[in-house]
């Protein structure tokens, strides 16, 4: 059995008003399962209840504020008992467990912006999927590590001074005029709407020429013998491309116009002329910058692959950002 939880404009917020409820119910454990941590009114009275809850925490998260350290530092020393998983597979969901009775799967993540703004939908749910979920949670929890005070105080003073300097970047752009049309418009479209993000490399440390053929004749472009060809016949159109030059970082942004092509060699209209077949996506390319203006990340060994996960929505955001400035 379970019962819809949905959002509508101009409508009472049914997430946190139902989340509440529950809680209200709820006699021994409440389990939360959040990718994201900003809000902290939802458990602001925990009743004597045990509280666990589970997140994903990475440095760019933290600097973004995509989840917040103020609240979790809050959270904490208000009793929530919080752990965190900061590598491997990135946590994503969104659950909430009231003791073994029911759960909420959802949407909304434990943010402001989830339960007070955002459009967001889930379901209620009793019966046995309640306690798969519960087994589920558990199994993540015995491997996640202990959020304390003394940790989150760590984090807060090393990561001070990009903090500031994110802010001040956001504060820049809010001063740009709204945007409607062009080279702008069309970045912001693609990180907005894209699916997959995918990481080729420029093929640079081998050769500069065949890093500008990719650019001039519109390809992200591999050669036979290369990581993850998978993730290359993955690519569907609209889906965003970036361009990895070694040492130096993301130079790039396209979209893809199609999916992956194969060419022998020998066949004409090559990127490259080498004794190898070529695998190569046709791309729009939105921006490309010089050596200067690259943005500085690390990026795993490798040809071509899927980092649609590995690039969270902030770290995203601050790749879009950042090439925004200097359109």
């Amino acid at each position: 059995m379970f019962n819809l939880i949905a959002e509508a404009e101009s409508a009472e917020r049914q997430h946190r008003k139902k989340l509440q409820e529950l809680m209200d119910q709820t006699k021994c454990i409440l389990r939360i399962a959040s990718a994201y941590v900003t809000d902290t009114q939802l458990l602001s009275d925990l009743k004597g209840r045990e509280v666990h809850l589970l997140t994903y925490i990475s440095r760019m998260d933290l600097i973004t504020g995509a989840s917040s350290l103020e609240s979790l530092i809050k959270l904490v020393k208000a009793g929530v008992q919080c752990g965190y998983i900061s590598d491997g597979p990135r946590l994503h969901a969104k659950v909430y467990m009231f003791d073994d009775q029911s759960a909420v799967v959802s949407s909304a993540n434990l943010t402001r912006r989830a339960l007070d703004e955002n459009l967001e939908v889930g379901i209620h749910l009793c019966g046995p999927a309640v306690a798969q979920l519960v087994d589920w949670f558990e199994l993540l929890w015995a491997k996640a590590t202990e959020l304390d005070l003394a940790t989150l105080a760590d984090w807060a003073l090393e990561i001070k001074a990009e903090r500031a300097e994110y802010s001040q970047l956001k504060k820049t752009l809010e001063k740009r005029p709204p945007l409607s049309h062009g080279q702008t418009a069309k970045i912001v479209e693609l990180f907005e709407s894209a699916s997959r993000f995918f990481l080729c490399n420029t093929n640079r440390r081998n050769s500069h020429e065949d890093e500008k053929r990719m650019h001039d004749l519109g390809y992200a472009v591999a050669w036979e013998r290369f990581s993850f060809p998978k993730h290359m016949q993955m690519v569907e159109k609209g889906d965003a491309i970036l361009m990895f030059a070694k040492g130096l970082g993301i130079i790039g942004i396209g979209v893809a116009k199609g999916k992956c092509e194969i060419l022998e060699p020998g066949d004409s209209g090559r990127v490259a002329l080498y004794e190898t077949r070529e695998w190569r996506v046709p791309v729009n390319w939105l921006v490309w910058k010089g050596d200067k203006d690259a943005f500085s990340v690390k990026s795993r060994n490798g040809t071509f692959f899927d980092v649609s996960e590995e690039y969270p929505a902030g770290l995203r955001e601050t790749i879009k950002e950042h090439f925004l400035r200097l359109v």
